[in-house]
């Protein structure tokens, strides 16, 4: 007995909702254990931040006598990340270190967020893993922050209307190879801010376009995104609100019932301000990001001229021309290849479906984008290479590419099926060698050129998957969740009627 065709559709359609959801989890899963605790940048930073970021707990995180410091373990804020600034050192060294049992050794530092530099949400919700075992404790925050984002994401592209899933996958795919998949499974609260950045402007953008509990449950999931942003940096604070006016901006129309849906908007608009205005680190717009007294002080013309000249390295160093972690894991020219590559092929499908409005914000936003580090640079007094990263201004990549891909009226968003084979394998092969670099720089150290990645092990997890295996897997998940996501976009372009009706059956729903 054949299957009728409707059955096979579903049948097809519930096979994608839990696989491509699952390959995703594996790929950016994989990426979390590509790298040992404190791999991030300033994650002795954020680790102690974490530890004391819900109640103090004895043993854990104690009060000190001096009010910016906090009796903590020493292997968080000292040992953790034991290989900084030595490519060639594995993370061998942090065998002395990181015992089973924090509670031992503890000491006074005033390295964390004790002064409330940055906003308290992303240390407060993470603290909750936080335990005696740094390793387990730190590897369950990343898996935690891994499902919030393949939660959210998922639930986004179901409830958008089919012609925004596109945007939604595409504007993130392009632009987080490899900085953002080394990021947003990690201990550091930068992969909120990029979360937040490719969730909060597109569910805001569904919520103005649908209706009933569609709208309802978009809205809601754009007030997650911003608290995940705004509560996790200050600039992806300002970034969050850079969010909402774009996109208030592209949907604005003269009606009442307009008015009326722009209260959402603008409680989130208070709800970023609220977070930014709590953290110290707004201080950077006034005073840059270090003390200027003690650098060199460079004349302002060179300073600026410098600057500009030098600027494309940094807005691009996010494809992989910028060293991973704390700046000390260099990658093959390829990976910046292969995500430029897509990155640019992403931008030339949305610019052929062009508006006037989309064209007047994308402008805005890339405006910005070039302005933030030119003058945080400036107030520095410091030169492209210094003090700015661009992990720092990737969520105004992600916004600005997701609305260069927003399909106007006039013109359908179109992929040829070369184009999506063009980004699937030039973002596979990008994802697979930055993967195996950067695993390669802590089981060895870069001074070893192997390509088996179990040969000669001097640091790996206790865990009974190798380091090689754990590189094949997590590529192999990234190649298939692509041509998953490349088969989604070639047929969103036609959508089968299976995927109307349950379009339509949202719309007919009413709270």
């Amino acid at each position: 007995m054949t299957t009728s065709p409707p059955k096979k559709r579903a049948r097809r359609w519930l096979i994608s909702a839990i696989t491509i959801p699952l390959l995703a989890i594996i790929a950016l899963a994989s990426w979390g254990f590509a790298s040992p605790i404190g791999a991030g940048a300033d994650d002795d930073f954020h680790l102690s931040s974490t530890w004391c970021g819900g109640l103090e707990t004895p043993g854990l995180c104690e009060p000190s006598s001096i009010d910016d410091e906090r009796l903590l373990s020493r292997d968080i804020f000292r040992n953790a990340h034991c290989y900084y600034g030595q490519p060639a050192v594995s993370a061998e060294c942090q065998g002395d270190y990181l015992g089973d049992d924090l509670t031992q050794d503890i000491r006074a530092t005033d390295r964390g967020n004790f002064a409330g530099l940055y906003p308290p949400v992303y240390y407060f919700v993470t603290s909750a893993f936080a335990g005696d075992n740094l390793q387990i404790s730190a590897l369950a925050m990343r898996m935690f922050t891994v499902l919030l984002f393949v939660g959210l994401a998922t639930a986004v592209f179901f409830l958008l209307p089919i012609r925004r899933r596109v945007t939604l996958v595409l504007s993130i795919v392009a632009t987080i190879v490899p900085l953002g998949m080394f990021y947003i499974p990690s201990n550091n609260p930068t992969g909120w801010a990029l979360i937040s950045a490719g969730i909060l402007w597109i569910s805001l953008l569904g919520y103005f376009e649908t209706t009933g509990v569609r709208r309802v449950l978009l809205g809601a999931i754009a007030v997650v995104a911003t608290v995940m942003g705004a509560g996790a940096r200050a600039d992806a604070a300002i970034y969050s609100g850079v969010a909402v006016v774009a996109v208030v901006a592209l949907t604005a129309t003269r009606t009442r019932a307009y008015l009326l849906s722009l209260i959402l908007p603008a409680a989130m608009g208070f709800l970023a301000l609220g977070f930014l205005l709590s953290a110290s680190q707004t201080s950077a717009a006034s005073t840059g990001l270090s003390d200027t007294s003690e650098r060199e002080q460079h004349p302002l013309f060179t300073l600026i001229a410098n600057n500009i000249i030098e600027l494309p390295q940094l807005l691009v160093g996010s494809f992989g021309t910028w060293p991973l972690g704390w700046l000390d894991t260099e990658l093959p020219a390829i990976v910046a290849f292969g995500a430029g590559l897509a990155f640019i092929l992403a931008i030339s499908i949305g610019l052929r479906s062009p508006n006037r409005r989309k064209t007047w914000v994308s402008l805005g936003v890339l405006g910005l984008f070039l302005l933030v580090p030119t003058y945080i640079l400036f107030r520095s007094n410091a030169y492209v290479g210094t003090e700015v990263q661009p992990r720092y201004i990737l969520p105004l990549l992600i916004l600005l590419t997701g609305i260069v891909l927003l399909q106007s009226r006039q013109r359908e968003l179109r992929i040829t099926r070369l184009q999506a084979l063009v980004i699937v394998f030039a973002l596979t092969a990008a994802n697979s060698i930055a993967m195996h670099t950067n695993i390669r720089r802590y089981v060895t150290g870069l001074d070893q050129g192997s390509g088996n990645l179990d040969a000669a092990i001097e640091w790996w997890w206790s865990i009974p998957v190798s380091p090689m295996a754990l590189w094949v897997i997590g590529s192999a998940a990234f190649g298939l969740l692509m041509l998953a996501l490349a088969r989604v976009w070639l047929k969103t372009q036609r959508p089968e009627p299976l995927d109307r009706a349950i379009t339509t059956r949202w719309d007919s729903i009413s709270l």
